[in-house]
């Protein structure tokens, strides 16, 4: 995706993220959470590839890619805030209202983990970079485990 794009749609879901009831429906909080996820996917892949050896390092392009991710990490959790948003086309489990505490625990520790990674990208120490990335990994694999459907 192109710098441009991914700023342009940034932009877009920050002004939205600030405002938890600009949400029509239940389902249009599903579907802003999950295109904000897709983002996430998009941009941990991309970095995973480059540390993978499965496409070349740029340097330049995985620090973008990890402040990218850093900035996307709070967005869709607004989307979990909304009545109905438990309802409707989503591999969200019911833990995720049930558990609330535990649930939005885990969201921090991602974006948490998101904000080391964005700076360990700019460091030229690659194995603090692969923990930084295993981190990020590590917290989006405990939220699937306990609060997604696969």
């Amino acid at each position: 995706m192109k710098s441009w794009a991914v700023a342009s749609v940034l932009m877009l879901c920050i002004s939205g993220a600030q405002a938890k009831g600009a949400f029509d429906d239940g389902q249009d909080a599903i579907e802003y959470r999950q295109a904000a996820f897709g983002l996430i996917k998009e941009n941990f892949a991309d970095m995973a590839a480059m540390l993978k050896k499965k496409k070349p390092m740029d340097k330049q392009v995985f620090i973008e890619r990890a402040q990218h991710l850093a900035l996307l990490a709070p967005i869709p959790f607004n989307g979990f805030h909304v009545r109905g948003a438990d309802d409707g086309s989503t591999d969200a489990l019911p833990e995720i209202w049930t558990h609330r505490s535990e649930f939005d625990a885990i969201a921090n520790k991602f974006q948490q983990a998101t904000t080391a990674l964005a700076v360990a990208s700019k460091e030229d120490d690659l194995k603090a970079l692969g923990k930084a990335f295993g981190a990020v990994g590590k917290n989006c694999k405990g939220c699937h485990d306990q609060f997604k459907a696969e």
